[in-house]
């Protein structure tokens, strides 16, 4: 059967922005470029994929910010020399054969699981290619998370159902409750006071959920915290509405792989990325024993 690739391509972006130095062709940035360009290119030659689709959010999650207007409000403007490589980046994926996934007023991490859940059947795997860890919540049976990483022959660590329990000390369906008890300072979204990682893990072993452990909440220990979850019922509950990604999107599509060759060479040779790092030649990544493989989705 098939495999699927969903990139989260803000994350990426921003990735491969920060790591490789600034680097320009005609005072035009382009390390952002050559860094996902190439990652897309490895992900084609090392794992075979028949589908890719790379997402980006489109503008204010709008249903979040009614609900807590704080949410994400401490996040700056992408930066320009960030934003102006993004409709290139994009050009670069269609040109390798990717989709590209946005909606307005919809976040690129809903998009990504309403796609795995929707196509799950239809891929021996689908593997969610971030390192943003509300995506633990998605993980189970053939969807898998890799966390990108630099070794050579390998595209990161892939995180599996065990491997989240690993990380976390939970498992993935305690995933929305345990970001719900510590918050996510990356979405600017507060925990309960006093309640970190290893509290938040050791509770959801005990109780399994928040709502058995708000049940039984005059059982916890030390007795500070009884009076700590008595009254913050209602932002746990808030909580679990920001964090748990929407799974049922039904506007998401993907085509089989199929890349331009030509256009590819072509943006290769307008940017100068082969003068800019080593990107491997059009010949390398369009290798023609794999090319057609895929069935389209129902």
């Amino acid at each position: 059967m098939n495999k699927c690739f969903l990139i989260d391509g803000l994350n990426l972006v921003f990735r491969c922005f920060y790591a490789i130095p600034l680097l320009t062709h005609q005072d035009f940035p382009i390390n952002a470029i050559l860094g996902v360009t190439k990652i897309l290119s490895k992900i084609i030659n090392l794992e075979r994929p028949s589908h890719v689709a790379i997402f980006f959010d489109k503008g204010r999650d709008t249903q979040r910010q009614l609900l807590f207007p704080e949410y994400k409000a401490q996040r700056t403007a992408v930066p320009d020399p960030v934003k102006i490589q993004i409709p290139v980046i994009k050009e670069f994926a269609y040109a390798l054969g990717c989709t590209v996934i946005e909606r307005s007023g919809i976040e690129a991490d809903d998009l990504i699981a309403s796609f795995a859940q929707k196509y799950r059947s239809q891929f021996s795997e689908i593997l969610i290619f971030s390192t943003d860890k509300d995506f633990a919540q998605c993980i189970g049976g053939n969807i898998y998370q890799i966390i990108p990483g630099n070794e050579k022959n390998s595209l990161g660590n892939r995180f599996d159902r065990t491997n989240i329990f690993k990380k976390f000390g939970v498992y993935p369906e305690q995933i929305v409750d345990y970001l719900s008890l510590i918050g996510d300072q990356a979405d600017n979204i507060p925990g309960i006071r006093g309640v970190g990682a290893k509290t938040a893990s050791l509770w959801l072993q005990q109780f399994g959920s928040i709502e058995t452990l708000l049940r039984q909440y005059m059982s916890v220990k030390p007795l500070r915290f009884q009076t700590i979850l008595s009254e913050n019922v209602t932002t746990l509950r808030r909580n679990q509405q920001l964090v748990t990604l929407d799974c049922h999107i039904s506007d998401v599509y993907c085509e089989v792989l199929k890349p331009d060759e030509r256009r590819y060479a072509q943006l290769v040779d307008n940017y100068k990325l082969n003068s800019s790092g080593k990107l491997p030649s059009p010949s390398k990544v369009f290798q023609t024993d794999f090319w057609g493989d895929g069935e389209p989705l129902p």
